[in-house]
């Protein structure tokens, strides 16, 4: 069993040290890299559904079949064969729904590995500079970045690993998915509105800061608007408050800490910056109806 040290990471060194799968075959794991040619035939145990993980590298998945309904950093996403989804490092993941026949191909990096990370969009997408992509790709598209996957797993089946080789058609391959997107964005005859775009960096403000500032006037301020009028247009966006928004992250991150560190639940209390652990046990049985203590012995 993992001992609980630290909130549990989806890492490229917790994957390649501890036994998650029943068909290594499926997979292959190096310092600094990872590919997945089918999470279904890998069999992991790692994933549960109503579970928050965080993903300390970032991810390019595709998906070749099934469907898959998630979280990613508190938005959530509907995700079927043909999707292509690029997530930022740090992110914090929650499985919602999954169909049995759902499978899909991952690539995991870290961001030393990604040569010339300062000359593409979406390479600055990749590190975290903005949202998380998700591009429904045509079947042109999808053959083609299905090609370089395959392309990667055959490199890294060779005796030696060839690292710069692999480097080279990762990087292609991020630089091909940025002139898809830009086709799809050119596609779309409706571009992001300005609320739509104040929510997106409210929500990355609230992934970041929420463990400690839980008042509106805070990310009024970040966002150079009145407290008044971010509720307004938070509200209008996605049908929720800027409190309901902020106390679905806290949640997320207490789950992730009592599932997955040593710490007890005062010390979450404390970590989370609540007053006390009486009202951090009153604010999670009210979020999600059993105690911090009940969910943690689930």
């Amino acid at each position: 069993m993992t001992s609980k040290n630290e909130p549990l990471e989806i890492t490229l060194k917790r994957v390649r040290d501890y036994n998650i799968v029943a068909n290594n075959e499926f997979r292959f794991v190096t310092i600094g890299f990872g590919i997945v040619k089918s999470f279904k035939k890998m069999e992991s145990s790692l994933f549960g559904v109503h579970q928050p993980y965080r993903m300390k590298e970032g991810r390019i998945i595709l998906i070749i079949s099934g469907e898959l309904h998630v979280s990613i950093n508190l938005i959530e996403y509907s995700l079927q064969t043909g999707n292509l989804v690029i997530m930022s490092p740090g992110s914090i993941v929650e499985v919602l729904s999954i169909t049995p026949d759902f499978d899909m191909r991952v690539i995991v990096v870290e961001n030393e590995f990604i040569q010339y990370l300062n000359k593409n969009e979406i390479i600055e997408y990749y590190i975290g500079h903005q949202q998380n992509v998700s591009i429904k790709l045509n079947e042109k598209e999808f053959e083609q970045t299905n090609t370089y996957f395959s392309l990667i797993w055959n490199t890294v089946c060779e005796g030696i690993f060839r690292r710069e080789v692999v480097q080279s058609l990762v990087t292609a391959l991020l630089f091909n998915i940025s002139y898809i997107r830009k086709d799809n964005i050119s596609a779309i005859s409706t571009p992001m509105s300005r609320q739509e775009e104040l929510f997106h960096r409210f929500i990355a403000l609230v992934n970041e800061f929420s463990s400690s500032e839980r008042n509106v006037p805070f990310y009024a301020d970040k966002l150079c608007l009145t407290p008044r009028y971010l509720n307004t247009l938070i509200k209008q966006t996605s049908k929720q408050t800027v409190m309901e928004w902020i106390n679905q992250s806290v949640m997320m991150e207490a789950k992730i800490l009592l599932k997955y560190s040593d710490l007890l639940v005062y010390q979450i209390s404390d970590k989370l910056n609540f007053p006390n652990p009486s009202f951090f046990c009153k604010f999670f049985k009210k979020m999600a109806g059993i105690t911090p203590l009940e969910y943690q012995r689930k």
